[in-house]
Order: structure tokens, then sequence, then C-alpha cells
């Protein structure tokens, strides 16, 4: 049998740990394909940011390693995989996930990146290489001699059979072998997103597509059962759909039960005013969630044309907030400083307008971070906006880096743009 390898790593909140949700999908998808069972064997996932020679000692005669790569853990990815193939020279490397790219493949030991969603590509995939042919595999991009070949994009119609990483014991034996931890975990009812927001690498897909609510009722027992204490939302508009009020109230229903999940935090859709704030009343009726998100992240009518956005009305955001108050449900506004279009004086007459419409609670203020699948990355828009990027070491929110860092992690911040200066954005 031939191993399979999958890495998603993390980091750690005072012991607290996200179970492998992303690569959790692929195996229990590809564990329901026959020819793939018969040929394959998955070993264990490496969750946890351990040491790199720890982390390898981990990884045995593999055939493929999968690796999910995001903003937190893409250097770690490079650095472990490069230590991978040069341990098995023959193992087939795979980046995946939100931060992986075509370029990726410029390093010696990356064999092949896919794009978008994993499960069916994956499978694919493998399939693929037990034929000796993965040229007819969608979504991927891949060495072959010294040129690169990209295949059909595409885009999966219909998930809601898809098994559940949950349902299906894929992480089962994490939980039994890590008794010493916490675990957070994700809940995912649907994917695609129907907006266009450019620094957003949600919206690839816009057609919104469905898990079972069998599945997803069953998962909300899981994660009851399991005792998650901490559970987000993956959906990126919670509350667009009638359904996610029943979502609300089984997720209510269990932590009445057995006390878990103790917290549930989804985002929130930002123009199903009267649902949500059902959904948020009911969450916070048994202290599941925090409060309501009023997300606006620029006031400015020319950011807004440049990145493809459109917000509440002022009246409407005004009114929102007056029901919230009164119903003493906490709300939270939320900015972004650097999006093209942006001014100094318009971005602090922003948050002057948040204050007077009745936003006296909390404004967060985060920075345009260019994730590598937005549009905003890429090459025409950063020239369009004349964007300039910094790089800086990442952000650990909620935790605190290690002082013996073993691999530092980055990210890329817009720092200026052709109508906000470096010294404005300073300012």
């Amino acid at each position: 049998m031939k191993k399979v390898y999958f890495v998603q790593v993390g980091f750690e909140f005072d012991g607290s740990v996200y179970l492998p949700y992303a690569v959790g999908t692929i195996v229990a998808y590809c564990r329901s394909v026959d020819k793939i069972n018969e040929e394959y064997e998955f070993s264990d996932i490496i969750f946890r940011r351990e040491k790199l020679q720890t982390a390898l000692e981990k990884i045995s005669d593999p055939s493929v390693v999968g690796f999910s790569c995001s903003v937190w853990n893409m250097e770690y990815n490079k650095a472990l995989a490069r230590l991978v193939k040069e341990k098995y020279p023959q193992c087939f490397i795979v980046f995946g996930g939100h931060s992986a790219v075509a370029e990726n493949l410029s390093e010696e030991y990356v064999d092949c990146v896919m794009l978008g969603e994993g499960e069916e590509t994956f499978a694919e995939l493998l399939q693929g290489l037990s034929d000796g042919d993965i040229s007819n595999v969608s979504n991927i991009v891949y060495k072959n001699g010294d040129s690169v070949i990209a295949t059909e994009r595409s885009c999966a119609k219909n998930i809601e059979n898809y098994p559940s990483a949950y349902l299906t014991g894929v992480f089962d034996k994490i939980v039994s072998e890590n008794p010493d931890a916490d675990f957070l975990a994700v809940l995912e009812t649907n994917r695609g997103c129907p907006y266009s927001c450019s620094y957003c690498d949600w919206c690839s897909d816009k057609k919104m597509r469905f898990f079972s609510m069998e599945k997803v009722l069953a998962e909300i027992e899981w994660l009851s059962q399991n005792k998650i204490a901490y559970c987000f939302g993956a959906d990126s508009n919670f509350g667009m759909f009638e359904r996610d009020y029943e979502i609300a109230l089984a997720l209510v229903e269990a932590k009445k039960k057995t006390g878990y999940p103790e917290v549930f935090r989804p985002c929130y859709e930002k123009n199903s005013a009267d649902r949500v704030f059902k959904i948020c009343s009911t969450l916070n009726s048994v202290g599941m969630d925090k409060g309501a998100t009023m997300a606006y992240q620029t006031l400015s009518e020319q950011a807004l044309k440049n990145i493809g956005r459109k917000n509440l009305t002022m009246e409407h955001f005004s009114s929102l907030m007056k029901k919230y108050n009164e119903a003493g449900i906490p709300t939270y506004s939320e900015l972004i400083l650097g999006l093209p279009g942006e001014t100094k004086e318009s971005f602090c007459r922003g948050i002057c307008r948040l204050f007077e419409n009745g936003q006296h609670n909390s404004v967060s203020v985060y920075h345009c971070e260019m994730l590598p699948n937005a549009e905003l990355a890429q090459t025409e828009s950063v020239e369009k906006h004349g964007i300039e990027t910094i790089k800086v070491a990442f952000n650990h929110i909620h935790s605190a880096a290690e002082k013996d860092e073993e691999v530092k992690e980055y990210s890329y911040l817009v720092r200026s743009t052709s109508t906000m200066s470096r010294e404005d954005w300073v300012y």
C-alpha cells in the first residue's frame, strides 16, 4: 500500500489547537473511493506545529504528502517539504489551500499545486498518479520535465453528499491520542460567496452550494459529544439563508444538553439584517456568541468601487445599531486600512461616521493584507492602484510568538497606494 500523509499545522492558543478540518475533508472523501482504498493508506495527519525534525520523523516511506497552505503555516510547510524531499526523493509533494499558488513550483521540492477546493481534485490526483498520468486531473499545476502544465479549472457543482471528516472517524485517533489538547473545530454548512470583494479569496466561486442538513446536524452532535469548546463557522455569510436559523437553534440545543460547543463564532451576512438579528439573539441567549459584526471595511465610495463591494446605508446601519443596543447585544464594526482609493481624510471620516451613527462598542481596524489568491494581489491590480507592500512578521492573534520560533511566518501588508502615501498610512 502506498502511504499518503497530510500536513495542516496551526499555532496553539494556551493548549487549544484546531482539528485539521481542511485535510480531514479530503481524507474522508478519498476513503469513499474504492480504487483509492485498494492502493493507498492514509497515515497520520501532522497538525501541531512541532519541531521540524519531530514532524519529519512521523513521516515514514511516503508516496504522497499533501500540505495545506495558509498565511500562518506557509514557511513551515516549505521547510518541512524540503526535508521530506531530501529524505524521500521519490515522494510526490502537493501544495494546496488558500495560500498555494502556481509559483510554488519554483521550489525544487514541490511537484504539484492544487488550486481551489480539494476533495475531488485530490482523489483524481491519487488515481492519476496510480495510472501514471495526471494530465486529466482538473485544478492542478505540475511539473513535466522542464515544463509547467496547468490543467482546466473547474468547481464541484454538488457537495451535498460529501462525507464528513467528523462522522467518518478521521479525527478519532487524533482526539484519543491527544488528551492534553483542547480542540477547536470548524463547522461548514455551505460553500461559495456571491460577493466580489477584491481583497478576499473567499469569492473565487460565487455559486452557493450546500451540505445536507442531516450532515450538518449530525456534525453539531459530534462536536457537542466530543466537548469541542470553540467552534468557528466557516460559511462566508452565515444568516443569508433560512436554514441558518435552524442551524443556530441546533447549536443552542446542543449547548443546553452537554455544555458544548461553548462558543460558536460565525461570519455574519451583511444584508440579511432581520435574520441575522434573530440568529445573533438566539446564540447570545446562551452565551455562544460575543455579538454581531457590522462590517464596513471602508466608507469611501471610491474604495468601495475599487474593491467591488457595497455596504449597508448609514440609515440602515444606524437603525440596526439602535436595535442591537436595545436588546443588549454587543456589536463590532470593522475597517481595513490601506484599501485602494482610500485617503487619509476618507479613512478618518469613516471612523467618525461609525461613531456618529451609534457604534459606541467596538471599532476594529485591520491592515489590508495581500492574500495570494485574491484579486487585489494580482499584478494587474497592484499596478493599477500603485500598491506598495511590506513583508512583516505574522501577527499572532490570540497567541504569543515563541521566543525560539524555528520557522517564522510572514504577512504582506499594503502600506501605500496611489491615493494614500506611506506617510498618510503611518498617520
